[in-house]
């Protein structure tokens, strides 16, 4: 039973840290899955131009010789597109959690700066963001605060 009370400790914001997990999962699986894909297009390639009869009687070591440099640059050049797609997710799924925090952040100094203001003070998220909930709790605080 304490496992499972450890457990609810580690998942402290389900919505965050899933969404977080799921993009790490799918990124770390797209870059295995293209690779795979890169390297069995690149050696079918080269299997079709053996079978041809290209390479003549070639050794296997000279084969690997002549082609490493060839399937490197493939697999770099999959791996770079993978890293480029990687940073504009991340990008994207973090300014979801940064944004909002950072608004928060803003509208609560603002609020502590103006001690009795008639103007009221509320936290607006875009849609899509995280922390909609605390945003609500804290816009209740903030309005009990001004009354």
């Amino acid at each position: 039973m304490s496992i499972f009370k450890n457990r609810r400790q580690l998942i402290v914001n389900r919505e965050v840290q899933y969404d977080a997990l799921m993009f790490v999962g799918l990124f770390v699986t797209g870059i295995f899955i293209a690779q795979v894909i890169a390297g069995w297009v690149l050696v079918s390639t080269l299997e079709e131009k053996a079978l041809a009869g290209e390479y003549g009687s070639m050794s296997i070591a000279e084969f690997i010789a002549r082609h490493k440099v060839m399937f490197l640059m493939n697999e770099f050049i999959v791996v770079v597109a993978c890293l480029i797609a990687g940073f504009y997710l991340t990008n994207k799924v973090t300014s979801k959690i940064v944004g909002p925090l950072f608004n928060i952040r803003r509208i609560i100094n603002r609020a502590s700066r103006a001690e009795e203001t008639a103007e009221p003070v509320e936290i607006k998220l875009r849609e899509g963001d995280y922390f909609q909930d605390l945003a609500k709790d804290l816009n209740v605080a903030l309005q009990k605060k001004t009354k």
